[in-house]
């Protein structure tokens, strides 16, 4: 796949998890009232692990796009 292609990817794929976690703090935490407390850290732990390694997947794809390497 081309690197613009894989760019695109990445960003819906960004966008994606942005909503994700805007719908969570947004209408599930303040339903469960857990804003302002330490009942959500566990989320924002994986949360952050998660965009972590789909920066890095992407990132990957991205450099082997751009070097013309099949997969």
């Amino acid at each position: 796949m081309g690197v613009i292609t894989e760019l695109l990817r990445w960003c819906l794929g960004a966008a994606l998890l942005l909503i994700i976690d805007v719908f969570a703090e947004a209408v599930v935490f303040e339903w469960l009232q857990w804003n302002g407390t330490t009942k959500n850290d566990w989320f924002f732990l994986l949360w952050w692990l998660i965009v972590a390694g789909w920066t890095v997947f992407s990132a990957r794809r991205i450099w082997r796009a751009m070097s013309n390497k099949p997969d």
